[in-house]
Order: C-alpha cells, then structure tokens, then sequence
C-alpha cells in the first residue's frame, strides 16, 4: 500500500502545537447548552436550539427541538447544512421541495436555499443534530443569514 503525503516542507509550528484544549467533551448538550429559558421564552413559537460548545474552528453543532406542531422560522443562508434526525417526525420544505423526513433520517440544506422544518406530530417533540460549516465562512467574513 502507498501512502501519499503532501507536505512540502516541515509541519508549521502553528500546527503541530494545535491548541491542546481542555474541553474537547460537551457533556450533556440539552441540560448544560440550554438557553435560559424565561415564561416567554418557554411559550416562544420558535424552536429550541442548544449549541455545542466545543472548540471546532471550521464548523458547528447544535442540536435543535421541535415542539408539537411547531414549526421553524423560514431562512436562507450561505452555509450548507447537514441534519440527522433523533427523533420524531416531520417535514422541510427546502426551496421547492416537500422532504419528508423521520427519526433515522439525514437532510442536506444546499447553500442559499430558503428553507424550514415542522413537527407534524401533535403530541411527540421532534429533535434532531445540526451541524454547518458557519465558522469557516464567518473566519472569513462572507458568512451570511438572512430570515424571510
């Protein structure tokens, strides 16, 4: 088997003393990632999302709850998006298109496309794991959102 590398020159100092961080775990996302939530905040009909915290510079996680019958905000953006869903199910609508998804399912957000999800069961919380490229883009200052 050959094995291929690509450096051209010795590994850069800024790499080979990566940051050695402390927190590379995040324990228990949805208790310790929690926003605070106040009365207003508990009846809000936006979803909840728990961000990870974790010291990725290229990427991002969070994990987002669906109450019943709740649906996101419609958005666009210039990152892409990959959600896996834990549990429940529902839909996306993802420019024109209808996806319905359920728990076990993967949905891919391609770049700039207006897109929201929904919980359609009426008794059961939809959750699932996202995770963007958004820090690599906001690095280089071209990371755009935008709500419709």
């Amino acid at each position: 088997m050959t094995h291929h590398r690509f450096l051209s020159s010795p590994i850069p100092s800024s790499l080979e003393s990566l940051d050695r961080h402390e927190r590379l775990l995040h324990e228990s996302v949805r208790e310790s990632g929690r926003l605070k939530l106040n009365a207003s905040r508990i009846n809000s009909r936006k979803p909840e999302v728990h961000p990870v915290s974790l010291p990725a510079r290229t990427m991002n996680m969070s994990v987002g709850i669906l109450r019943p019958l709740q649906g996101s905000d419609l958005q666009r953006h210039n990152y892409e998006t990959l959600m896996y869903i834990t549990s429940g199910s529902g839909f996306s609508l993802i420019g024109e298109t209808h996806v319905a998804w359920t728990a076990g399912d993967a949905i891919y957000i391609p770049v700039w496309q207006w897109h929201k999800h929904v919980n359609t069961s009426e008794t059961a919380e939809a959750t699932y794991l996202a995770c963007e490229n958004t820090p690599l883009l906001q690095t280089l200052g071209i990371a755009l959102r935008e709500q419709g």
